[in-house]
């Protein structure tokens, strides 16, 4: 079978497409013939090397951690799912998802009902995340408003979406007025150019000195104790990747030094939901429920060959995506 596969961690030119052999299901295993696959964030992760979960190693370690298709066949002792079905996978591998065919187990399948577009299955799991972080995570702020910095992404728009579906005022930025246009276009209240304009100006502006009271940060990194000036009271920090690696500060004594304000910072995977199957079902119903009413309708920046996943991931550094970008398997 084809997939895409790096021999050595390091940038989109590692990514190369060949044969590798088709997998055969375990016990408790499901094979999946793919027929789309997502790309984000953590398939930047896992092809940088700096994935904490991973546990295969190159050669020959096939990308990504996203994919949906049909059931080709299933294991033993697989209950419940049954080869003809339409499924997603969201591996908790962390990686195989960049081919024609992937073999996991069960519990990383989710079956979707006729009426679901299996189109929209790669990018489900952004949808998953973005309930988890407004409704799980972010619990004990007043729950007003959020700012999400470089939001025009697939979780961004998925963070957008669902946050303006609650009633939840959004405050949003990104790189470019390309994507400031999008953001808008999604119903964000408030969108700047974090390269051009200061975040804390605009916010305290915004929100008259109130501050907001969720902040998502994919960054970290060095400018990370500065969201705390514009966090309002009873105000949450939400880390939910580090692509700029940790702060520079401690983190604790920045914390303490936020006393007076209640201030919060908590650190989220969705690897949480590995050992919470009821607790992932519930979230998992929610947002496909959402989805198939009509509420809420994921947007795609681009539909590329599988053969072009190193293609994907240039625009992905490149900081170009708008949406979600979804890969398709070549008949």
């Amino acid at each position: 079978m084809k997939a895409a596969v790096i021999d050595r961690f390091g940038g989109p030119e590692e990514i190369y497409y060949t044969d590798i052999e088709k997998p055969v299901p375990g016990p408790d295993e499901v094979l999946v013939r793919n027929v789309y696959i997502g790309v984000g964030k953590p398939d930047y992760i896992m092809r940088s090397g700096i994935c904490p979960f991973l546990e295969a190693k190159p050669p020959k370690l096939v990308v990504g951690n996203e994919c949906a298709g049909i059931v080709e066949a299933v294991g033993s002792d697989v209950k419940g799912i049954e080869p003809g079905m339409q499924v997603c996978v969201n591996s908790g591998l962390g990686y195989g998802a960049y081919a024609e065919y992937i073999a996991v187990p069960q519990k990383f399948v989710t079956v979707f009902p006729d009426q679901f577009p299996l189109k929209y299955a790669p990018g489900f799991l952004n949808y998953m995340v973005a309930y988890a972080l407004l409704n799980e995570i972010g619990k004990g702020t007043d729950g007003k408003s959020i700012y999400i910095y470089g939001a025009a992404g697939g979780v961004g728009t998925a963070v957008i979406q669902t946050a303006l579906l609650q009633g939840i005022e959004v405050i949003a930025s990104a790189s470019s007025q390309e994507k400031c246009d999008y953001i808008k276009s999604l119903g964000a209240q408030c969108v700047f150019n974090h390269k051009e304009q200061d975040a804390k100006e605009v916010i305290m502006d915004y929100t008259r000195d109130r501050g907001v009271d969720l902040i998502f940060d994919q960054l970290v990194g060095r400018r990370f104790a500065s969201q705390f000036e514009y966090l309002a009271d009873f105000g949450m920090i939400v880390i939910y990747n580090w692509l700029d690696g940790s702060p520079e500060l401690d983190q604790l004594d920045t914390i303490i030094k936020q006393s007076s304000h209640a201030s919060a910072v908590r650190s989220f995977s969705f690897h949480i939901y590995d050992d919470k199957p009821e607790r992932l079902a519930k979230i998992r119903k929610i947002c496909m429920d959402r989805i198939i009413s009509g509420e809420i309708k994921p947007h795609f920046y681009m539909d590329l060959p599988l053969s072009e996943a190193r293609k994907a991931h240039e625009l992905m550094d490149g900081l170009k995506i708008m949406g979600k970008l979804i890969l398709h398997v070549e008949e």
